[in-house]
């Protein structure tokens, strides 16, 4: 089996890699920079020694020598003294006269006024500077580059001794910020094999700056509360949509224990039947409702959305739930300008405003009346519905569990039709919208459900 490289090692190599590279660029370009100074300045010097040399020539019986003066022979001690060799020569290249070392020089260079030749000598390799004198003969000044290779070795030795040094302290150095770096991650992957649905109550909390490690460890802590939360809500859907679904279930079983207990005549045996019908209608109710549910968590397509006026989706409503308002002898009042406009699920939305509503009715005594109104909120660029009963009401402590799933006020439980979901829908759908649901109700003096929708369509 392949064998895996931590990525702190791939990060280090890296870095020591490029590193390197750089440090190798660097050091090139400084040798290169510093030999091409001390050759200019070898270059130069030779230039100048030329320069003063040519003032201190004569030309005696057609052949250049240099002047027996004070002058000439201080600046010749000096020239020896710095280890200049300088010699004269004739219009064949025979040499005259000189000092210093040029012996060690070819007793011929090639001639060429003004140019310089690097030579190799037995004690090293030498600059030469050839310059003409005329019609009679030639000068050549030359200077070891013995210092000039010295300080190019000295410096040559420096960066290999500097380069792996420094490559070693790299490879540490990075070995130890990538661990440092990477703690973090260990730190998740540890917590992330011990968690299990069992322990989501753990956390990272890691203090660390607001970089992408930071930012993943916020956002792994954020995970584990928003799965925590899930799994919480999962189990109590679990347990209530089997306490939900149990009734009917249970309902069904006695009634068919009860009638084949013993004969029965045709009268019963149909009344038995109905019974079963009906508990069979509210379980469907139930898997209905908890389907619509699940397709709501994953949210609504935007590409469903559509623009279409408020006035409409309160008709299709209306239409739909006016034969439930009759039997109760509830008026319902509408108040929708006629400009009113809604973006979303035409569908969807009538649910949600139909489950609201019908809420509403169940709610209500009879004889009651709801409200229903529409208003534009054009500075926060929102939609308003509001649905206005006065029924009995919500007591304070209850009112934010109305939208949890399976919840009934207590006390209406087993007075009112239902399966305890449509709140809980209503409230998807309006979320699916980016939009909000919220209530005032106080009790035995009615209730106020807001639903709040963004007036545009907001892409994804």
């Amino acid at each position: 089996m392949k064998r895996i490289v931590p990525i702190r090692i791939k990060l280090t190599l890296w870095y020591v890699l490029f590193l390197g590279v750089i440090l190798f660029a660097f050091s090139v370009s400084i040798y290169a920079i510093l030999s091409a100074q001390l050759h200019s300045e070898a270059d130069s010097s030779l230039r100048i020694v030329s320069s003063q040399l040519l003032a201190n020539i004569e030309i005696v019986q057609d052949l250049p020598i240099f002047r027996k003066t004070v002058e000439m022979e201080s600046l010749s001690n000096r020239l020896l003294a710095e280890g200049f060799a300088v010699r004269l020569m004739d219009g064949s290249g025979s040499i005259v006269e000189g000092f210093g070392p040029f012996g060690i020089l070819k007793a011929s260079l090639e001639l060429s006024d003004r140019e310089f030749t690097t030579v190799s000598t037995s004690v090293g390799v030498w600059r030469i500077f050839t310059v003409k004198i005329g019609q009679w003969g030639w000068m050549q000044v030359g200077e070891s580059l013995s210092s000039v290779r010295i300080a190019l070795f000295r410096l040559s030795r420096l960066m290999l001794i500097l380069g792996p040094t420094i490559i070693i302290l790299a490879v540490l150095g990075g070995f130890y910020m990538a661990k440092k770096s990477l703690e973090p991650v260990e730190r998740i992957t540890l917590l992330a094999e011990e968690i299990s649905v069992e322990k989501l109550n753990k956390r990272l909390n890691l203090t660390l700056p607001n970089d992408e490690l930071g930012h993943l460890a916020s956002t792994f802590d954020g995970m584990l509360e928003r799965l925590e939360e899930s799994v919480k809500k999962q189990r109590q859907f679990t347990s209530d949509a089997a306490h939900e679904l149990r009734t009917p279930l249970t309902a069904i079983r006695s009634i068919v224990d009860v009638t084949l207990h013993r004969d029965r005549d045709s009268d019963e045996y149909v009344n038995a039947l109905v019974q079963i019908q009906n508990e069979i209608e509210r379980l469907s109710s139930i898997i209905d409702d908890l389907l619509v549910i699940t397709r709501l968590e994953n949210s609504l397509q935007k590409g469903d959305y559509k623009v279409f006026p408020a006035g409409v989706l309160i008709e299709d409503v209306l239409d739909t739930i006016a034969v439930l308002a009759k039997e109760k002898n509830i008026h319902i009042m509408t108040e929708i300008p006629s400009d009113l406009e809604i973006a979303g699920d035409r569908q969807k939305l009538s649910r949600a405003i139909f489950n609201l509503v019908d809420n509403a009715i169940k709610y209500t005594p009879e004889g009651g009346q709801i409200r229903i109104s529409g208003e534009k909120d054009q500075s926060r660029e929102e939609v308003e519905i509001l649905i206005e009963d006065n029924g009995i009401g919500i007591p304070a402590d209850e009112i934010d569990k109305i939208f949890d799933r399976f919840y009934r006020v207590d006390k209406a439980r087993s007075e009112t039709r239902g399966t305890g979901l449509g709140l809980s829908i209503a409230q998807e759908i309006v979320k699916a919208h980016n939009g909000t649901i919220t209530v005032k109700s106080s009790s035995q003096q009615g209730s106020i459900f807001r639903v709040t929708l963004p007036l545009k369509i907001r892409k994804l």
